[in-house]
Parts: C-alpha cells; structure tokens; sequence
C-alpha cells in the first residue's frame, strides 16, 4: 500500500474507533488486531485528535 493510502487507512481506523466503537472498544481491538496498521494505530490513541496530524506520518514511518 502507497503511502499516503496507509496514512487514510490509519485515520479511517482510528476514526472508527473513536466515533463507531464507542463504548464497544473491546470489538475494535477484536476487529482489527490482525491489521497490518494495528500497532500503529494504537500507539496514536496518546495523542490527541489535533497533535495526530503531525504524529501520524512519524508514526508511519515505523513500518
């Protein structure tokens, strides 16, 4: 997957989590934990929804 797709995949995952899991978190982790973005992902729950602009691509870059 190209790069930028991966960055839209990544805040497509972590949208769904914060906005179709709520309160069902438990089934995101289930639904996705073979997702090849997981770790990455997650690791982007400890910033905040206006600091992951900037994190996402650094965090991209782990891959």
């Amino acid at each position: 997957m190209e790069n930028k797709n991966l960055e839209k995949e990544a805040y497509r995952l972590r949208f769904e989590y914060y906005n179709l899991y709520e309160n069902k978190e438990l089934k995101w982790h289930e639904k996705y934990k073979s997702h090849q973005l997981y770790n990455i992902v997650v690791e982007g729950f400890k910033y905040k929804f206006h600091e992951i602009a900037q994190e996402m691509p650094k965090l991209l870059k782990k891959l």
